[in-house]
């Protein structure tokens, strides 16, 4: 009886979160590390919390409007304390990627960036990394949004 009763308890904060757009990706060196394995992420989302494990690990998601018409999103990264980490943005406009740009605020601060006039179909991608070979933690997750209007 115990077992069913914490399982219901699971379920239900699970349903929560879903709820509320939040997401916990266990991720981990050797998860969604590149474009073609990045994670998809159905927007908006109001907090993806996860780990930079390592100083090779890097952490890919991507967007894809599927909303019928044309968008714009906003991406923010929150560091965790004392931890330095980037955020990258990745949009493949007319077949060519186009880097955005993103502000760099350091250590424990928010980064944040924007791409206007996502079209139907087109798919943005978001890379987070520890700003050098240093900046990663087992331990401390980071916090990953994005919202669009």
């Amino acid at each position: 009886m115990k077992r069913i009763g914490k399982k219901m308890i699971v379920g239900m904060l699970a349903l929560v979160m879903t709820l509320a757009g939040a997401t916990s990706a266990f991720a981990y060196d050797g998860w969604a590390d590149s474009l073609p394995t990045a994670y998809q992420l159905q927007a908006p989302i109001l907090g993806i919390s996860t780990y930079i494990d390592s100083p090779a690990d890097v952490d890919w998601f991507s967007w894809t409007n599927n909303t019928g018409s044309n968008k714009s999103i906003t991406a923010t990264l929150i560091s965790p304390s004392g931890k330095n980490y980037d955020l990258v943005m990745v949009v493949f406009w007319g077949g060519s990627p186009v880097t955005v740009a993103v502000s760099d605020n350091g250590v424990g601060n928010s980064d944040q960036g924007g791409a206007s006039t996502i079209k139907p179909g087109e798919t943005i991608y978001f890379q987070v990394r520890g700003h050098d070979l240093t900046q990663y933690s087992t331990t401390q997750t980071y916090n990953f949004t994005i919202s669009y209007s």
